[in-house]
């Protein structure tokens, strides 16, 4: 009886040369969507993989690749704003997006400007959650991470994580209501 596809056979660790081909555009977009702007992806994108390779050796094959690259991206975030904020940089304008969206059936102008207000107030609502909360949002709403496969990211405890999740998602909906009522006399 033949064994069960990937039972009893050794996983090999990728080579860092595998890791960036297949997943260059995972990690940018992973830093974009945490708030990482325009002038500063190129290098926290770098200061990642340069972690991703000192790191690999040590990666263990039955852990999700996935899973183990965005840890290293949301510690790479968490300290490219933390450096941020303390050399008091100033605040980029909120025109810029999280992500380049697909161009999938070239809409007409009136629908790609009601999807970029989309992603601009999306963008802004994000803008306004510290690192902490944002790191846990993000995992939680665009890559539907749970709260144990999230704490085991951040390396955090699960009630650290429940609690950042709850008030990420309360300030948003917040933020959101606030948002509606201020532009509401466009909809009359």
């Amino acid at each position: 009886m033949d064994a069960e596809p990937g039972v009893g056979k050794d996983l090999a660790v990728p080579t860092f040369d595998e890791v960036y081909a297949e997943h260059f555009d995972y990690v940018w977009q992973t830093a974009r969507r945490l708030g990482v702007k325009d002038h500063a992806i190129d290098d926290v994108v770098q200061e990642a993989f340069l972690t991703i390779h000192k790191l690999l050796p040590r990666y263990e094959p039955r852990n999700a690749l996935r899973g183990w690259l965005y840890a290293i991206v949301v510690r790479t975030t968490l300290h490219h704003h933390r450096a941020h904020r303390r050399h008091g940089a100033k605040q980029e304008s909120d025109r810029e997006l999280i992500e380049q969206l697909p161009d999938s059936n070239t809409p007409g102008p009136d629908t790609s400007a009601e999807k970029n207000e989309h992603v601009d107030l999306l963008e802004r609502l994000l803008d306004e959650l510290n690192s902490e909360r944002r790191a846990v949002f993000v995992l939680a709403a665009f890559e539907q991470q749970s709260v144990s496969e999230i704490a085991a990211i951040l390396d955090v405890n699960r009630n650290t994580v429940a609690a950042r999740l709850r008030a990420a998602r309360e300030q948003i909906q917040a933020s959101l209501v606030r948002h509606r009522a201020r532009d509401g006399w466009r909809l009359k």
